[in-house]
């Protein structure tokens, strides 16, 4: 939701600009109305709005003073401008000021309306290219992140900070008013995804308790988030913003940890548990292997394990499997995995376990049938739909076809692994996206399947050798000298 202040001097004229913005949902909030361009000019530099809706003929101070005077404050507000008078000098001076957009009154409601939905959009690009950067450098080792978060930080800081990432039900969601924590706070929100949030908090306590209780009581909305700890001073920051994402996604261990507070992996532990299942694939015959599955979640249950534990348990397996097995040859999608990847590979804990043992319990030949046609279907199927969450266990009990002769038909088929695969297709479409729409960075980052910013930026990134934004640039500057 965009904050919005409105100025103008005519009270007729703030209801009509009223009346269009409540029209377009919960894209926008009205923090501030005023006929005072003073006032106005109060709230922007003090609340730092994403937009304001301004007359240009006003007493005192003109709308185009008003942009200059944000301007001059460093402020990064897009004005709408909104006038009586159509002379061209008027509309000029306004644009070269920074004005996204000149409207005449009385309002034309339909050209209004489309105004609206190209101020969103612009909006939505802004804020999501923005805020990756935002993010990227508080991620970065020894950024004077102190600094950097002064930047977004309405008052002074206070001493502690806190991480939330915060995974919505739907798309359309009201960022503002989720949490609700003590008097001496204050919270800056990055959108990293088209459900995805990131709430850095500054307060002067720990407000997990706060945190959890806000959390708990917006089922409705709310689809999983993870908590940091707390903890004194911005260098922190950096390790906040991580184990706050880790914790987001325990619930791929257990669905029912919606909302998860991080907690250390307890890796001794696990790699004790690890040994005991590599020993047990080693001894006993694959095809009783499958009531491991129930073992390893049970395991995790009874441990309150997260996802973290979970790659430690999953890499160690790999790291035994590639080394030792004289069947690590076929084993072809096996590979070291972190969190996001793990996501990205597998829906839960339990279908993990599922393809360990089914990678590992080979068919004999004559098991196999007309696998080979079930393939074609697969990968007909994937192409279409590689946009959708997609998991190789899945695609290969839909088609019929056991998981790890699906993994070799991959290899033979296509010369890469059902994991580069998918990321192929995806970064595909994802350059011919950048190079012929004008759709946002983050709508094509959700039209090829990515629900976050930042994972796909990596992912582009280490296959294309530079960010999604400035592959478009560099594109864009080829086509122009072509």
């Amino acid at each position: 939701m965009y904050r919005v202040v409105i100025v103008d001097d005519e009270p007729w004229a703030l209801i009509g600009i009223r009346k269009l913005i409540e029209s377009s949902g919960n894209r926008f909030k009205i923090i501030c109305e005023t006929t005072e361009p003073a006032i106005a000019l109060e709230v922007i530099c003090e609340e730092r709005p994403d937009v304001v809706f301004t007359d240009i003929r006003m007493p005192n101070i003109s709308g185009i003073e008003l942009m200059k005077r944000t301007r001059a404050q460093g402020g990064d507000v897009d004005f709408i401008v909104i006038s009586g008078f159509a002379e061209f000098s008027y509309v000029q001076h306004a644009l070269q000021e920074g004005a996204m957009d000149y409207q005449l009154k009385p309002l034309d409601m339909e050209k209004a309306k489309e105004m609206l939905d190209k101020l969103y959009r612009k909006l939505e690009n802004k804020r999501s290219t923005n805020d990756l950067s935002f993010y990227i450098s508080l991620l970065e080792e020894f950024k004077d992140n102190q600094s950097l978060l002064s930047t977004r930080l309405r008052h002074l800081p206070y001493k502690r900070y806190q991480v939330v990432t915060l995974y919505f039900k739907s798309a359309e969601y009201d960022d503002v008013v989720l949490l609700e924590l003590g008097t001496k706070a204050q919270l800056t929100t990055l959108k990293l995804g088209p459900k995805k949030c990131v709430f850095i908090i500054n307060s002067d306590e720990d407000q997990s308790e706060l945190i959890y209780r806000s959390l708990t009581s917006k089922e409705d909305v709310v689809d999983r988030a993870g908590i940091s700890l707390s903890s004194d001073g911005a260098d922190h920051v950096s390790m906040l913003l991580k184990t706050s994402d880790i914790a987001s996604n325990d619930c791929f261990v257990d669905r029912s940890k919606r909302i998860s507070q991080y907690s250390k992996g307890k890796k001794s532990h696990v790699k004790q548990f690890a040994e005991q299942i590599i020993e047990a694939l080693e001894r006993v015959q694959y095809k009783t292997m499958k009531d491991m599955t129930t073992v390893i979640t049970a395991f995790f249950s009874a441990n309150s394990l997260g996802i973290e534990d979970a790659v430690f348990l999953w890499n160690e397996i790999v790291m035994h499997t590639l080394k030792y097995s004289e069947t690590s040859s076929r084993l072809l999608d096996f590979e070291f995995l972190d969190y996001s990847e793990m996501k990205e590979k597998f829906m839960n804990l339990e279908t993990l376990s599922e393809y360990v043992f089914e990678q590992l319990s080979y068919p004999e030949r004559d098991q196999l049938g007309d696998a080979n046609n079930k393939f074609k279907e697969l990968l007909l199927y994937t192409n279409k739909n590689f946009h959708e969450e997609l998991f190789l266990k899945d695609l290969s009990t839909k088609f019929f076809i056991n998981v790890s002769y699906c993994c070799e038909l991959f290899k033979k088929v296509t010369g890469m692994t059902f994991s580069q695969y998918m990321t192929d297709l995806r970064m595909k479409k994802a350059i011919e996206l950048l190079q012929n729409s004008n759709l946002s960075i983050a709508d094509v980052c959700k039209s090829v399947g990515y629900s976050d910013y930042f994972y796909f930026n990596k992912v582009f990134k280490r296959n294309l050798g530079c960010t999604p934004s400035k592959y478009r640039k560099t594109s864009g500057d080829m086509n122009a000298l072509n």
